[in-house]
């Protein structure tokens, strides 16, 4: 499994040092690669400590936000959410490889300050900055969340007849975020074939859809198809 899939936790309490040029030259020339290839139009925004400065929206929950990453794409693609999940993911995994922190944020930022182009949606946004140690409030909330991770057997069906590698695969995506670590997506063994799908009842399943297949291709090498129930691919 990836080093970074086990290293990366959200990070929501960031150092006063800002960016470095060499980084963020290294941030910008990989989203330009995931767009290329995804169709996504996600943005860097050096500057974006607006949009977590609202206390009715993020006040205590994050600190020392400066630089974030847009995710967003053209509203026209059916597969738009899974997508920023899918790349996002990736992008989050390569800034962990780099020794920086992230946080997947999907409510607790003020969109109004966000200008999204017409024919665009935006629906999340990750911050990326330095880290020092974790912090208490962090390691509680690491703590919470392990306890509560659902075993293989539980997001797998046909667990019993799976190969190992697809079982370790697994592990992989029982450490992938989730919204409020609801772990909705479900993955599927049969007849030699690994799918993947969610239920969709709200609005960031799609995203954890994407967010978790990622996890799962990283592990075993190879790709997922995009579309709700889609397979992997080696």
């Amino acid at each position: 499994m990836r080093q970074a899939i086990r290293d990366r936790i959200s990070r929501r309490t960031f150092t006063e040092e800002v960016l470095q040029e060499k980084e963020i030259k290294q941030i910008k020339e990989k989203i330009l690669q995931l767009n290329q290839e995804s169709g996504l139009t996600v943005e860097f925004r050096f500057d974006g400590r607006e949009v977590f400065a609202a206390r009715s929206k993020s006040y205590g929950l994050f600190k020392n936000v400066c630089s974030l990453v847009i995710m967003k794409g053209p509203a026209s693609d059916p597969a738009l959410k899974e997508k920023i999940g899918y790349y996002g993911e990736e992008l989050v995994l390569d800034l962990t490889d780099m020794g920086l922190g992230t946080c997947w944020v999907a409510g607790t930022f003020d969109r109004k300050l966000i200008e999204v182009p017409g024919g665009e949606e935006m629906y999340c946004v990750i911050p990326v900055g330095h880290i020092e140690k974790v912090t208490l409030r962090e390691k509680m909330l690491r703590s919470a969340v392990s306890k509560k991770r659902k075993s293989v057997a539980e997001r797998l069906t046909g667990a019993a007849d799976a190969p190992r590698w697809v079982t370790d695969a697994m592990e992989a995506v029982q450490l992938a975020p989730s919204a409020v670590n609801s772990q909705h997506p479900i993955f599927h063994f049969k007849e030699g074939k690994v799918t993947a799908d969610v239920v969709d009842n709200s609005p960031t399943d799609l995203i954890d859809l994407g967010i978790a297949k990622r996890n799962f291709a990283e592990a075993a090498g190879g790709q997922f198809e995009m579309g709700n129930g889609g397979a992997f691919c080696e």
